[in-house]
Order: C-alpha cells, then structure tokens, then sequence
C-alpha cells in the first residue's frame, strides 16, 4: 500500500535507516550538510513541514521543508526533495507535489519555493513537469570540491 504522511522526530529511525542504504545516491545532499543530524535538527524546528512516499511501509521518498509564514497564507520552502533512484520515474515525486496541491488548504501554503543546481537537468526537468516556474539564479550557491556551482530558483503557485 502506498501512502504518503508526515515526517518527523518520530521517524528519525527510518530516515537513518533510509539514508544509510541510499548514501551513494544521497552525496550530493551530504555534501551540502544533510545528514542525519541536520535532519533530525530539521525535525525540531516549529515550522518543519516534511513529507514520506511509503510503499509497503518502506521509505522510497521524502522532502524536507519549512513552512514560511506570508501575509495570508504561507510558503513552503523545500530543502531536500529526494527519491530513491530505482524508484524514479514512478510518479512518487509527482504524487508528493500532488499530495501538497491536494491539501493547500489544510497546510494553508499558497506557494512553493525551491532551489536545484543548474547542472542537475534532470531535476529541473522534473520541476518544470510540474508547473514550476524559473524566478532566478543564485550565483555561486553551491559548492562541491571547491567548484562553485549556480542554484536555479523555482517556484509553484497554486490557484
């Protein structure tokens, strides 16, 4: 059975679990300070709003995010947004950005902002897809091996 529920502290096992399996594939992340320290520290924060893809119980995706607080309603600002890489193409990221459509209302968010690498095309691709929209660059945002590497920013807007 597939579903898909918050994530939190609670979960900090199954994350640990998750990440160990998935370290080749999770490095760029890693390498940005995601571990699971930082998640579980992600987890405390009072607008954490993070999300699981659960197929048969077992993690096959997640996002990680903050809630950011507009005048009438509120942004979510995504951090990580990773699906285990045999399991792409299965529609669980789209799933996940349809969940978050789905229930707007009842998280009360407006907007989604995010942040890719412009070297990861098939990212961008994936956002694009999914009615993203290219607002900016952030030069020089990312760092890997001392090469600096621009983020493309994208952002959602529901109706």
């Amino acid at each position: 059975m597939k579903k898909i529920s918050q994530i939190n502290q609670k979960d900090s096992h199954i994350l640990k679990y998750f990440l160990l399996e998935q370290k080749k594939d999770f490095n760029n992340f890693i390498e940005l300070g995601w571990n699971i320290e930082t998640i579980q520290n992600q987890f405390l924060k009072k607008n954490n709003f993070s999300l699981g893809f659960f197929d048969k119980n077992k993690l096959s995706g997640f996002l990680l995010g903050d809630i950011i607080k507009s005048y009438d309603s509120s942004i979510l600002d995504i951090y990580v947004f990773f699906v285990v890489k045999n399991e792409r193409r299965k529609n669980i990221g789209s799933s996940i950005l349809q969940y978050l459509e789905t229930n707007k209302d009842i998280i009360n968010i407006s907007e989604i902002y995010l942040e890719v690498e412009e070297n990861n095309i098939e990212a961008i691709k994936f956002y694009e897809k999914n009615n993203f929209v290219f607002v900016n660059f952030r030069h020089n945002y990312y760092k890997y091996k001392n090469k600096k590497i621009n983020a493309k920013c994208f952002l959602k807007k529901f109706k």
